[in-house]
């Protein structure tokens, strides 16, 4: 690679959003200051961030096809990382929508927030590209530290504030385990780029056993980030205290960051002795068991998503454990199809409580009467994450299911085809509360900005159902990069 100047003309997609965030900021600096009632006129902030992000979005384009490595390995632009950077621009896009309008009823400093969400989206990307151990764990500090903040925002409510606090135990936890397997690695290695640390384990007869406890810690970290059994316990009240668009835009965002740094690590570290399909297979079922029977019992539709998000996780490790190309790209379609229906599922829930000031799944008690058009998006959304054919969810969980048949894993299919008739139940129970009990018959009066999303999302699930040749061609093309 040539120059400093030539390796920044690469990160144009990094820097444009960098500079979204801070114009943010620096117009609303020059507004007239406005009291609590005055912060909902300050809502376009937030499609400014939108734009910004659809820029960002041009310039990835433009970038598309790059395979390059940039400051000495720290930074890698492949298919993948062009494949995760579109996806967390798609997720901050329409994150920002859903936040545009409800933001202002809980705080009085909206432009902060969409600023907030801009810098966690750049994080989010920076992660996809990074090829060197500690520009991950000084990125996943940056990701992490504005993420509790969005947690806690809503000051006046005790359960954003307690939500805050555990997210901010669990940072904690899982930086330092973290940084002890990354520092095992560096020690044992005396390299800290994933390509050099391949390399070594590749040309190595024993993998050292502190290298693998390191991996395994490394790992571990991760299965924080990406909310996997056993180390779930903090999800269900997180999602539930935190704000709604900051429940929706964590749910995804920060989820498929860590899968995007797990499976390039993954995939460079397969050399080392250990069962890796037994070891994700285990943690894959774990997930999707006790994600699905805790979702059952939930009353409260945001801890019903939460315990949704942990099987949801559990589905992506079936991918995992294939350790295939073919799984890989099972898990790039996966997180796009998870990604439109669970923020489709999100902009109902900011709809409704903008009524209700409720998340309780009663308060949907005859939502068809009073918003049919918002009925119908909860309930393909919520189809489409209990995998019901021709939704983009039934050809996610088949072509999951698919690789892993594949690869042997017929034990780990049998038990992912089981938990998903066991999830239909409990998405079944919210539509049925939608369509069928008597509730208020008041005409709902819409949030238009998550109205708008929603209703994106719910094309694309469309899409994804009926036409998914596309998307699986993109999500084939990246993962082979990994397997080179």
């Amino acid at each position: 690679m040539g120059g400093t100047a030539q390796a920044v003309a690469y990160l144009w997609p990094e820097l444009i959003v960098a500079i979204t965030g801070a114009l943010i900021l620096v117009i609303d600096l020059f507004l007239p200051r406005v009291g609590e009632e005055g912060a909902s006129s300050r809502s376009w902030l937030a499609y400014v961030g939108v734009a910004g992000l659809a820029v960002a979005a041009v310039a990835t384009a433009a970038r598309a096809g790059v395979e390059t490595t940039l400051f000495d390995g720290i930074i890698v632009l492949d298919g993948l990382a062009t494949y995760f950077t579109f996806l967390f621009l798609g997720i901050g896009a329409l994150s920002l929508l859903l936040a545009a309008n409800s933001v202002p009823r809980f705080t009085r400093w909206p432009a902060e927030y969409y600023a907030l969400v801009v810098w966690c989206t750049l994080g989010h990307m920076v992660l996809a590209s990074a090829g060197e151990l500690f520009t991950i764990f000084v990125t996943l500090q940056l990701t992490s530290l504005p993420l509790i903040i969005l947690i806690g925002y809503a000051k006046r409510s005790g359960k954003s504030g307690e939500a805050a606090l555990k997210y901010l135990l669990l940072v904690l936890v899982s930086t330092a385990v973290l940084a002890y397997g990354m520092s095992l690695i560096y020690g044992s290695l005396g390299t800290s780029t994933i390509s050099e640390i391949a390399l070594q384990l590749g040309k190595a007869e024993r993998i050292d056993s502190v290298v693998a406890l390191g991996l395994v810690l490394l790992l571990t970290g991760f299965a924080f980030k990406i909310t996997a059994a056993p180390f779930h316990y903090w999800v269900p009240d997180t999602y539930e205290g935190a704000p709604t668009p900051t429940t929706a835009f964590m749910s995804v965002g920060s989820k498929f960051a860590g899968f995007a740094l797990a499976l390039r690590i993954i995939v460079a570290t397969t050399h080392v002795q250990l069962d890796w399909p037994l070891i994700f297979g285990v943690m894959a079922a774990l997930s999707m068991t006790i994600g699905n029977l805790g979702a059952i019992r939930q009353v409260n539709i945001k801890r019903m998503l939460a315990y949704s998000g942990i099987a949801q996780a559990g589905y992506l490790l079936v991918g995992v454990a294939a350790l295939s190309a073919a799984g890989v790209a099972s898990i790039l379609f996966y997180s796009v199809a998870y990604t439109l229906a669970n923020l489709a599922a999100f902009g109902t829930i900011i709809n409704v409580a903008k009524a209700t000031r409720s998340a309780e799944i009663e308060g949907y008690a005859g939502l068809a009467k009073r918003a049919p058009l918002v009925a119908l998006t909860a309930a393909i959304a919520l189809l489409s994450l209990g995998g019901l054919p021709l939704l983009g969810g039934f050809m996610a969980k088949f072509y999951v299911f698919l690789t892993a048949a594949h690869e042997g894993l017929i034990w780990l299919v049998a038990i992912g085809v089981i938990n998903s008739v066991i999830s239909m139940y409990y998405y079944m129970r919210v539509i049925y509360v939608i369509y069928v009990r008597e509730g208020d018959t008041e005409p709902l009066v819409l949030d238009p900005s998550a109205t708008l999303a929603s209703a994106v999302c719910v094309a694309g699930v469309l899409a994804l159902g009926l036409f998914p040749e596309y998307a699986f061609r993109l999500a084939n093309e990246a993962a082979a990069v990994l397997f080179r």
